[in-house]
């Protein structure tokens, strides 16, 4: 697991560096490169393939752009993640996720990423529950979740008021938020957890209003 704050700073655990399986949370690589390079149409697909965590949208894209996850390994220089073929065979590190998605917020053009993740489905495209992990944490604004098709690897990646985090567990999706929620300190009077400068929550509220108008009422 890996907080990253929007100042740099960032904390693990002691696996935070291990490359994982990414499950559908290679999506958000597939989904920013096609927001950045891919035709008009394609664009308009990410959203939902975020929202309702689309197996058929993201195999459709791979299709048309197999060099998507590779270049953005490149270019946001992931380090600890490798493609393999296959958005599904993808494999992250909670570090790079929680650094992709600290870095992207940032930017106008993954806005329909993070709208995505602001508003993801209860329930998957799938019919899988999307309620676990990251997602439990006091204060996040949005999550992307996954799991694998055995349901024994399940990982999620959010980002809340100034921070990323990301969390990855072998094993059910009550194994993964008892991972998360051990390994944060739940402070009940508070906004958000874990709680970053007050002047890193204002900057990210901004972003996020800017990015995502639906979002203002989070912050």
């Amino acid at each position: 697991m890996t907080v990253r704050y929007a100042d740099g700073n960032s904390v693990s655990t002691g696996n935070g560096h291990e490359s994982r399986p990414a499950l559908s949370l290679a999506k958000l690589y597939l989904g920013m490169w096609v927001l950045k390079y891919g035709a008009p149409e394609d664009k308009a697909r990410v959203e939902n393939m975020v929202r309702f965590s689309e197996d058929g949208t993201a195999s459709d894209l791979e299709r048309k752009y197999p060099q998507a996850i590779p270049s953005i390994i490149g270019e946001y220089r992931l380090g600890e993640t490798h493609h393999n073929g296959y958005w599904g065979n993808t494999t992250t590190s909670t570090e790079d996720l929680a650094r992709f998605i600290g870095v992207i917020s940032g930017d106008p053009v993954a806005a329909p990423l993070m709208k995505g993740m602001a508003t993801a489905a209860p329930t998957a495209s799938d019919g899988y529950r999307q309620d676990f992990g990251t997602a439990r944490i006091p204060g996040i604004i949005g999550t992307k979740f996954g799991w694998s098709d055995d349901r024994q690897v399940h990982a999620s990646a959010s980002f809340g008021p100034g921070y990323s985090v990301a969390a990855n567990t072998y094993g059910s999706p009550a194994d993964l938020t008892a991972d998360v929620l051990g390994a944060v300190e739940v402070q009940p009077q508070a906004p958000s957890l874990p709680t970053p400068p007050q002047d890193l929550r204002d900057r990210a509220c901004a972003e996020l209003k800017r990015a995502v108008p639906s979002s203002s009422h989070v912050c």
